[in-house]
């Protein structure tokens, strides 16, 4: 028989119209891929919370990196691609680090990040999942990532430059390029890479299509 979740940290109390989930429900499919794909040890997490402690940013996730790995686990893949953790994880692997386990808690997070994008789920963070795609289109044309290139492909995105505009951010971020180019810290021109061609197979690859 079926039973609610009533993991720690995940209220056993539902909001009017909520749909009650069940633990098992979904079967190992989801988790099985994770693990596959990423070589994470997914099974191995026991909720100790070190990787939600160590993470810089958890305040500002839906989901906490404990949860991500527990929903996981329980196949709530719906629920991990509308949330805003994957767009605001910053990829700094603290969690790894600090997973007593091996778990690699960043690398899967990374990975259900590149799977929303590729997916039909709108975003929760719109502008850090434009961000991610433009950034990935920047390396797979030049093999490596120019700050002056990318912040134009991302400015060039529909609505991004009025959204900027409109919050009142794109002057705080001219101001801090400006302050980074005159200590040197941006260059305005880069080279190509000579592995560009083998960056560009592995980007399309990794978009499911075929070489």
């Amino acid at each position: 028989m079926n039973t609610t979740v009533m993991d720690h940290n995940m209220s056993s109390e539902r909001r009017p119209g909520e749909e009650r989930k069940f633990i098992g429900d979904r079967g190992d499919y989801f988790l099985n891929r994770i693990q596959g794909e990423t070589n994470g040890n997914v099974s191995a997490c026991y909720q100790c919370e070190r990787c939600t402690n160590a993470c810089p940013v958890s305040h500002f996730m839906d989901i906490k990196p404990h949860q991500v790995i527990r929903y996981v686990q329980l196949g709530w893949r719906e629920d991990l691609l509308r949330s805003s953790t994957i767009w605001v994880c910053l990829s700094c692997e603290m969690c790894t680090t600090y997973c007593p386990n091996e778990v690699r808690v960043a690398e899967i997070i990374n990975h259900l990040r590149n799977i929303a994008a590729h997916s039909s789920i709108a975003p929760k963070e719109k502008q850090l999942a434009v961000f991610h795609r433009t950034f990935l289109e920047v390396l797979s044309k030049s093999g490596r990532v120019n700050e002056f290139r990318l912040m134009k492909a991302f400015y060039s995105k529909p609505h991004i430059l009025s959204e900027k505009i409109k919050s009142g951010n794109l002057k705080e971020e001219l101001l801090l390029g400006l302050a980074l180019l005159k200590k040197g810290r941006l260059k305005p021109f880069s080279t190509r890479s000579k592995l560009t061609k083998d960056i560009r197979k592995a980007y399309i690859q990794s978009r499911g299509e075929i070489v």
